[in-house]
């Protein structure tokens, strides 16, 4: 029984990348706005994840500075982020560009921008539990923190809770492949006192051909060649992404067991690292991201579902709302590293606002992972970068919804 009833003209479920912006957006449009976080900072797999890098701001090319891809809140977020400690400008990979970032930094950022939004309320350490739907409409949810429970009713939602938990309480059907099926989760740890000079040049290469040489020879867990390992900048600093294969992250169950077992074979590659590669003999691990990285989960079913061929060919459409053009970028099962295809360099394809609203809810938008897209095309459209530029157009719409206006 909810102990309280709240009203507001926009809801927004999960705070990661899209939800922030949708938020920010919402109440930048006038509409009171409540923006509701189960941890106890915003930022989703940005900060939770650990990511390190922001993918999906810029086009792609194979020369030339980066050019945006989205005005508005992808690129306040790149300006005010490249100017906090631990932060970088984009950097070029290959035919993509990246924004590095401190996980830190980026919550110390989103709080700022939420705290100055006079019209947004912010309820961190706060989980939903149900949701009320009347005809065509949700009218209201359920939110619980320790113990207590209330009723926010709200004219608009939007739903970026990554594996579309308001979708599926509200009986939207839902696309979900199968566990084996799904992109590989990921751990991010950080190593302190690495010799950073006998890392240069390339020289990362030859530390994941001893991982995979010890992991064939059975003194590593299986699995723990397939790390991604990045020097950062800071003195002495290097990340380390190890992808989890034979891991899911469909249940809380699934979750628990990735944890505790992503954390056991992180363990195991540090100790490998510190005793039998000479940059790392001094480093120690100090920390690991708060949670497993998921990369897919649940996604709705939505009026139109984005297509590999839609992201590669480039695609437009009538109700576009962003530009989006990272590549398909796929961590699959029992393969080492990303497979990636690439858009033509210069071009993007849009979003519609279609692939975001379920069909026979008219007040409900996806935001974020939980867009309906294929597998395929969830592996470009996940992407931070975009996750920002798609919620700050949802924001958008879901405050014009709340004052009468049809989508």
């Amino acid at each position: 029984m909810a102990s309280a009833r709240l009203s507001y003209d926009v809801a927004v479920l999960g705070g990661g990348a899209a939800g922030l912006a949708a938020a920010v957006s919402a109440a930048s449009q006038g509409a009171r706005t409540l923006l509701i976080e189960k941890y106890g900072f915003l930022g989703g797999m940005a900060t939770a994840g650990m990511v390190g890098t922001i993918c999906g701001l810029y086009h792609n090319a194979i020369e030339g500075p980066p050019r945006p891809l989205n005005a508005g809140f992808p690129e306040l977020v790149a300006r005010r982020l490249a100017g906090l400690p631990g932060c970088q400008q984009p950097v070029r990979h290959g035919r993509v560009f990246v924004m590095p970032y401190s996980a830190f930094a980026f919550a110390c950022l989103a709080d700022q921008l939420t705290a100055e939004r006079p019209s947004l309320d912010v309820w961190l350490h706060s989980y939903l539990v149900s949701a009320r739907v009347e005809a065509d409409r949700v009218e209201a949810v359920e939110v619980a923190d320790g113990d207590r429970r209330r009723e926010v009713s709200a004219r608009a939602f939007v739903d970026a809770t990554g594996d579309a938990v308001l979708s599926g309480l509200a009986d939207v059907a839902l696309d979900e492949a199968p566990p084996a099926a799904r992109q590989l989760p990921s751990l991010v740890f950080a190593m302190q006192g690495v010799d950073q000079h006998q890392l240069g040049g390339g020289r990362t290469v030859g530390v994941l051909r001893h991982l995979a040489q010890a992991e064939a020879e059975g003194r590593l867990p299986p699995g723990s060649s397939n790390l991604a390992l990045r020097l950062t900048g800071q003195p002495g600093e290097a990340i380390a992404k190890l992808a989890l294969d034979g891991l899911h992250c469909g249940t809380a169950d699934d979750m628990t067991i990735a944890e505790r077992e992503g954390r056991r074979r992180v363990a195991a590659v540090a100790r490998f690292l510190v005793e039998n590669i000479p940059a790392f003999r001094n480093s120690f691990l100090s920390h690991t991201a708060p949670q497993v990285g998921v990369r897919e989960g649940r996604r709705i079913l939505g009026r139109y579902r984005l297509t590999r061929e839609d992201v590669l060919l480039g695609r437009s459409f009538e109700d576009g709302l962003v530009r989006a053009a990272w590549p398909i970028e796929l961590w699959e099962p029992r393969k080492t590293g990303a497979s990636f295809e690439y858009l033509e360099d210069g071009a993007s394809y849009q979003i519609p606002l279609r692939a975001l609203r379920p069909p026979g809810l008219d007040n409900i938008f996806a935001a974020g992972r939980c867009l309906s897209a294929s597998h395929e095309a969830a592996g470009s459209a996940r992407v931070i970068g975009t996750c920002l530029a798609v919620g700050d157009a949802v924001g958008r719409i879901a405050a014009e919804c709340a004052g009468g206006r049809t989508p």
